[in-house]
């Protein structure tokens, strides 16, 4: 049966207006179908994620969130997790704490640790910790990888470090880039990247560059995900951590016992954003992986379910 429920639009990682990453945050639709719940996102959000916020039946989380894009359910989404916590601020579903508080949440990909800074009653951040970092050692052909890209070899093979393909949530192919000139130039062809990645089994192809747009920031980074229909990901927070994973380990950044990199994404799309990734690590070993930012609601009001 048909009913009206909650839903709230946010910009995310960024402090501006329509910005960053859009995800739209849908509040009791618990007893609607899946297919219902797919066919909501698709209509609220084709290209990019819808966090679903459902009652916590277990005692392991605090919260129990489910995520849609137009194709379907994903196991798990940054930036529509961040936007959830966002969103929830004036709802009571959530008790928060000065100046901090620590939340768990489920998803399909298992409890993530959620902090959220809190000042006056409202959110200011949102960090969550993310699974440790998974390598696949598989061999890439460079003069595929630079068709698929629609770069030059040469651009493509310009830093002399290698690939990676590194998880901290999904695998991704990670290309290192010299320049953000370079960065501007590629064109990829998603249907040739699309077969590419569902032969490799991984989710998507990350390429950055050490040049970055603001000053102080650590990388510029792109991020294709055609397989789960996002050509052209704005700002993909688990992404971020996979990329930072990709600085400590090939030795681009020094490695501390905590590492605050910050990966600026979507402005090639005018949709500027920044993640804040911190890593934890004991000598050359990665042990923790948090990735963090803001969001800002734009659109607050009901929609009817199927």
């Amino acid at each position: 049966m048909a009913k009206w429920v909650k839903a709230k639009r946010l910009s995310v990682f960024t402090s501006n207006p329509y910005s960053g990453n859009p995800a739209w945050v849908v509040m009791g639709a618990e007893g609607i179908k899946d297919e219902d719940l797919k066919m909501l996102a698709n209509d609220l959000n084709p290209v990019s994620d819808t966090a679903f916020v459902l009652p916590e039946q277990t005692h392991e989380a605090d919260i129990y969130l489910r995520f849609f894009t137009g194709t379907g359910e994903i196991n798990f989404s940054g930036h529509a997790s961040i936007a959830v916590y966002f969103a929830l601020s004036g709802e009571n579903i959530l008790e928060l704490k000065e100046p901090e508080t620590t939340i768990r949440q489920r998803t399909k990909a298992g409890i993530q640790i959620v902090d959220l800074r809190v000042k006056d009653n409202k959110i200011t951040r949102a960090t969550m910790t993310l699974a440790k970092p998974n390598y696949l050692d598989i061999e890439v052909n460079p003069v595929q990888l630079a068709r698929i890209l629609g770069i030059s070899q040469h651009d493509l093979l310009a830093t002399n470090l290698p690939f990676d393909i590194i998880s901290t949530g999904y695998y991704d192919l990670i290309v290192p880039i010299k320049s953000l000139e370079i960065m501007k130039s590629i064109k990829p062809d998603f249907t040739f990247m699309n077969n590419f990645c569902v032969r490799l089994g991984i989710h998507g192809i990350i390429v950055f560059c050490m040049e970055t747009f603001e000053p102080g920031d650590t990388v510029f980074m792109r991020h294709f995900a055609p397989v789960v229909g996002i050509n052209e990901d704005p700002i993909s927070g688990a992404a971020a951590g996979s990329v930072g994973c990709y600085l400590i380990r090939k030795n681009l950044i020094e490695p501390s016992n905590f590492s605050r990199i910050i990966v600026e994404q979507g402005y090639l799309q005018n949709r500027q954003g920044k993640v804040y990734v911190h890593i934890e690590c004991s000598r050359d070993q990665i042990y923790r992986v948090k990735v963090g930012g803001n969001a800002v609601l734009t659109f607050t009001g009901y929609i009817l379910t199927p």
